[in-house]
């Protein structure tokens, strides 16, 4: 995706590590999307490549998912 998407700069999933997933409550899969600027997150979130992964996660995963937007400055 990162090659597709414009302003994605890295995507990563893995599971909680053993030492600290009791504070996972309850997800086992993390992903982490790290786009350019802020700006970008409309173009990632309506991209087809991210659609087509959403629709697997959905697939997958049983349950509820936790999604959220963070910032950090440069």
């Amino acid at each position: 995706m990162v090659s597709q998407v414009p302003g994605l700069l890295k995507l990563d999933m893995n599971s909680p590590l053993p030492n600290t997933a009791y504070r996972s409550q309850g997800y086992n899969m993390g992903i982490v999307a790290v786009l350019e600027k802020a700006e970008d997150l409309p173009g990632y979130t309506t991209h087809p490549a991210h659609s087509r992964v959403h629709e697997l996660r959905s697939e997958v995963c049983e349950g509820e998912s936790l999604a959220f937007d963070l910032e950090f400055p440069a």
